[in-house]
C-alpha cells in the first residue's frame, strides 16, 4: 500500500513539475529549392512537316558544312559628282578660294590695249598712277558687263583693271569673277563673270594666280574685319540732279574716264590728289588698279564705296598692321571726291 502510494505521489511530484516548465523546441525549417523546369526547345517546321529543334538544324549545317548567310541588302550609295572632275584653270573657283588677280609677263601698255582690243574689250582709259609712269592702270569693260551692271546700286561692276607694274615686271589683271561677285551681290551672273574670264585666258597668255585670294562665298558679305563697312555701306557725296553732278565733276578735271550705264547712270573714274595717291606705295603696286577712284552717279546722287571697304577689298591679304599705316587715307579719299563736285 505504501509502494503504490509513494509510486503515485512521485508521478504526481514529476507530472507538477513538467507542467511548471516551458521547454522550447525549434525545429530548423526546410530549406525552399525552386526547381527550375527546363524549357522546350523551339521547334522548327521542315518542308515535309516534321518537326526539328535549332540545336539539330545547327548540327547538320555544321556536319554538311552549309553556311547561312543573311538575307540583308546594304543600301546602294551614290558618291555626288566630285568638284575635282572639273579641270581647274587660272582664275576658277579652287577649294572654295578664289584669286583676286590674274597675273601675266610685263608688257608696254599699247601692247595690254592692243591684245584687249583684239578680244572685243572697249578700253577706256590708260592712266599713269605715278608721275615716272611706272606704274599704269588700264580700265576697260565689254557691253555684256556694261548690262550686268546697270542695275541699281552695282553701278562699280562696269569696269575691269589690268596694272601694267614695271616695278614688279608683271601686269595684274582683276579676276570679273572675284570683283563681279563683290560688286554684283545676289545679282551675280556666273555665267557673264566665266566667259568673260575665259576670254581672258585665251587673250593673254602665261597667266597665273597672284597669292591674293578670298574664299568666294564671303565676297558678298565681304568686310575687312567685324565692324568695319561692307558693300552696301556707300557713302553719298553729294545730291543734286545727275546732269549736275556729272556738269560739276567734268569741270573740276579730275575725271579719268566716264562710262554711261543703260539704266541711265554714270561710272566716272577720279583722280585723286598725289599726297592721298601715295598710299599704293604701302599697300603695293601691282593691285594700283583700284585707281582712279570709282565714282557711281545715280538718282541725283554721287557716291563712292566705303575707302575702308574699297581698299580692303581689292587688297584681301592687307594685314591690320598695313591698314594702320594708312589710317588717315579713306578720310582724304572722301575728301578729295567732295572737291570734285564742289
Amino acid at each position: 500500500m505504501n509502494k503504490t502510494f509513494l509510486k503515485l505521489s512521485l508521478l504526481l511530484s514529476t507530472a507538477l513539475f513538467l507542467n511548471a516548465q516551458t521547454i522550447n523546441i525549434v525545429i530548423p525549417e526546410v530549406p525552399k529549392v525552386t526547381a527550375k523546369v527546363p524549357k522546350p526547345p523551339k521547334l522548327s517546321v521542315t518542308t515535309s512537316g516534321d518537326y526539328k529543334t535549332n540545336e539539330e538544324i545547327l548540327k547538320e549545317a555544321t556536319q554538311k558544312k552549309v553556311v547561312h548567310f543573311s538575307n540583308h541588302v546594304a543600301p546602294v550609295h551614290i558618291e555626288p559628282k566630285d568638284a575635282a572632275d572639273k579641270k581647274i584653270l587660272v582664275g576658277d573657283v579652287k577649294n572654295g578660294q578664289v584669286t583676286a588677280y590674274l597675273h601675266a609677263p610685263l608688257m608696254t601698255p599699247k601692247e595690254v590695249k592692243s591684245i584687249l582690243e583684239g578680244a572685243g574689250f572697249h578700253v577706256l582709259t590708260t592712266f599713269k598712277v605715278d608721275k615716272k609712269g611706272l606704274v599704269n592702270s588700264i580700265i576697260f569693260t565689254n557691253d555684256e558687263i556694261i548690262q550686268l551692271a546697270s542695275q541699281k546700286g552695282h553701278g562699280f561692276a562696269a569696269t575691269l583693271h589690268i596694272t601694267v607694274d614695271k616695278k614688279n615686271s608683271l601686269i595684274s589683271i582683276t579676276n570679273p569673277i572675284y570683283v563681279m561677285a563683290a560688286f554684283m551681290q545676289d545679282k551675280y551672273d556666273a555665267k557673264i563673270a566665266n566667259t568673260t574670264l575665259t576670254t581672258l585666258r585665251d587673250a593673254f597668255k602665261n597667266l597665273k594666280n597672284s597669292n591674293e585670294e578670298s574664299k568666294f562665298r564671303m565676297l558678298k558679305e565681304y568686310q575687312f574685319m567685324a565692324g568695319m563697312p561692307k558693300y552696301g555701306d556707300m557713302q553719298i557725296i553729294k545730291k543734286l540732279s545727275s546732269d549736275e553732278l556729272l556738269k560739276k565733276a567734268k569741270k573740276s578735271k579730275k575725271i579719268v574716264y566716264e562710262q554711261k550705264l543703260s539704266n541711265g547712270s554714270t561710272l566716272i573714274g577720279v583722280k585723286l590728289s598725289k599726297r592721298t595717291s601715295k598710299f599704293i606705295k604701302k599697300t603695293g603696286y601691282q593691285d594700283a588698279g583700284l585707281l582712279p577712284y570709282p565714282v557711281l552717279i545715280e538718282d541725283g546722287e554721287a557716291k563712292i564705296l566705303d575707302p575702308k571697304y574699297y581698299i580692303a577689298v581689292m587688297y584681301p591679304m592687307l594685314k591690320m598692321s598695313q591698314f594702320m599705316t594708312i589710317a588717315t587715307v579713306p578720310g582724304a579719299i572722301n575728301k578729295d571726291i567732295d572737291r570734285v563736285f564742289r
